[in-house]
C-alpha cells in the first residue's frame, strides 16, 4: 500500500499494487492493465484487418507469437542492461514478478517474432505493422497506469503543480541516493517528482487520434508504423530524460538513445518515400496492398480467370453472330461491279479522245 499525494493539486489517496488474491497468489494491477491494453489492441487490430489487407486468422497467429517474443525480448533487454539486477537461473529469468522488462526489448522481440511468423504463414509484414500501430499505443497508454499503481517510472524533482510524492518513491530515492546523485544531481526524498508515467500515457492516447487520422490518408504499406515510431520516439525521448530509473551504458541513456535514433531514421525514410511517390508518374506507385487488384484476387473477392459470360470484361470485343459472319464472307466473295464500270467508262473515254484510233 502506498500513500500518494499531488501537493500542488491538493490530492491524496492510498494505492494498493495488488488488485486481488486467489489462494494466496496475488494479482497485480500492472498485469491486469497490461492484459487489458493488449486485449483492446487485438480488438482494434482485428477490426482494421481488412482495411490493411490482412487475414484475421493469420493476424491472430502473429499477435500470439509476437506477444511471446515481446516478453522474452523485454526481459532479456532488462537483464542485460540493469546494473542492480542479476539472474542466476532460467527460473529466475522467467519470473517477471521478481524483476522488470524494458520497452525496447519488448518492441524488438515482438518484431523479430512477427517477421518469422509472417514468412511462415505468408502475410504481408508491412501491412501487419500498420495494423498493430494503434494497438501498441493503446497498450502503452494503459500499461503506464500499471506503473503508477506500482509507483515506478517517475522522474526527478519538480515544482510543477502536478508533481507527485509517495512513501514508496521516497524509499526508492533513499536506497539509490548515490547513483541518483551521480546521474542526475541531488534528488530530494521529500520533494515531489515528475509523474513521467502520466506524461507518456497522455502522449500515447493523443497519438491514437493522430495515427488514426493518417490511416485514412496512407499512401504506402508501412507508413503508419513509421509515423508510430516517430510519435512514440519523440514522447519517450522526453520522458527518458526525466526518469530516475533509466538504463545506462556509461553516461548514455540506452532507451533515450534508441528512441531518438529510430524516430530520426523513421522520419528520414518517411520523407524519402513520400518524395518518391510525389515524383513518380505512375499513380499506382507503392499503392497499399489492400487497395490493389492483387489483394482482391488473393482474398478470393475477384478471380483472375477470364469470365465465360459475354460482356463481363469491358474491354473485350463481342464475337460476331453466325449470320453476320456469313454475310461478311458473301460480301467478300461477290465481285464489286462498280470497279468494272469505272474501267469501261475510262476506256471508252480514252477511245473517243485519242486521234490515232480509227472510227
Amino acid at each position: 500500500m502506498s500513500h500518494v499525494t499531488f501537493p500542488g493539486l491538493g490530492l491524496e489517496f492510498d494505492i494498493n499494487r495488488v488488485a486481488f488474491s486467489i489462494g494466496g497468489f496475488e494479482i497485480y494491477w500492472y498485469g491486469i492493465l497490461i492484459a487489458l491494453g493488449m486485449f483492446i489492441g487485438v480488438i482494434v487490430g482485428q477490426k482494421n484487418a481488412k482495411r490493411f489487407g490482412i487475414d484475421e486468422d493469420k493476424l491472430y497467429d502473429v499477435i500470439i507469437w509476437g506477444a511471446i517474443g515481446a516478453l522474452f525480448g523485454g526481459r532479456t533487454f532488462y537483464v542485460l542492461f540493469s546494473d542492480d539486477y542479476e539472474v542466476t537461473s532460467i527460473r529466475q529469468f522467467l519470473n517477471l514478478r521478481e524483476g522488470g522488462t524494458a520497452f525496447y526489448g519488448i518492441l524488438t522481440g515482438a518484431l523479430v517474432t512477427a517477421v518469422i511468423v509472417c514468412l511462415i504463414n505468408k502475410t504481408k509484414f508491412l501491412c501487419v505493422l500498420d495494423d498493430i500501430a494503434l494497438g501498441f499505443l493503446i497498450g502503452q497508454g494503459l500499461g503506464r497506469w500499471g506503473n503508477f499503481c506500482n509507483q515506478e517510472l517517475f522522474g526527478t524533482n519538480t515544482d510543477l503543480p502536478w508533481g507527485m510524492y509517495s512513501d514508496t518513491i521516497a524509499r526508492y530515492i533513499s536506497r539509490n541516493a548515490d547513483r541518483l546523485l551521480n546521474d542526475h544531481g541531488i534528488v530530494l526524498t521529500d520533494g515531489p517528482v515528475h509523474p513521467t508515467f502520466l506524461y507518456e500515457s497522455i502522449w500515447c492516447f493523443i497519438g491514437v487520434f493522430v495515427i488514426w487520422h493518417f490511416i485514412k490518408k496512407r499512401r504506402f504499406d508501412g507508413e503508419i508504423w513509421l509515423r508510430y515510431l516517430i510519435w512514440n520516439g519523440i514522447g519517450r525521448a522526453f520522458c527518458e530524460s526525466l526518469r530516475t530509473d533509466a538504463l545506462f551504458v556509461g553516461k548514455v541513456r540506452i532507451s533515450q538513445a534508441v528512441c531518438i535514433t529510430y524516430a530520426a531514421v523513421s522520419a528520414v525514410i518517411l520523407f524519402l518515400i513520400k518524395r518518391k511517390i510525389r515524383m513518380s508518374p505512375d499513380p499506382d506507385y507503392l499503392r497499399p496492398y489492400a487497395e490493389t487488384r492483387q489483394y482482391l484476387i488473393d482474398s478470393g473477392q475477384l478471380t483472375d480467370e477470364p469470365s465465360s459470360d459475354t460482356g463481363t470484361e469491358p474491354d473485350a470485343e463481342e464475337p460476331a453472330s453466325e449470320e453476320e459472319s456469313l454475310s461478311e464472307e458473301e460480301s467478300a466473295e461477290e465481285p464489286d461491279g462498280s470497279g468494272e464500270e469505272e474501267t469501261v467508262d475510262s476506256t471508252e473515254g480514252e477511245t473517243e479522245d485519242d486521234p490515232s484510233v480509227e472510227n
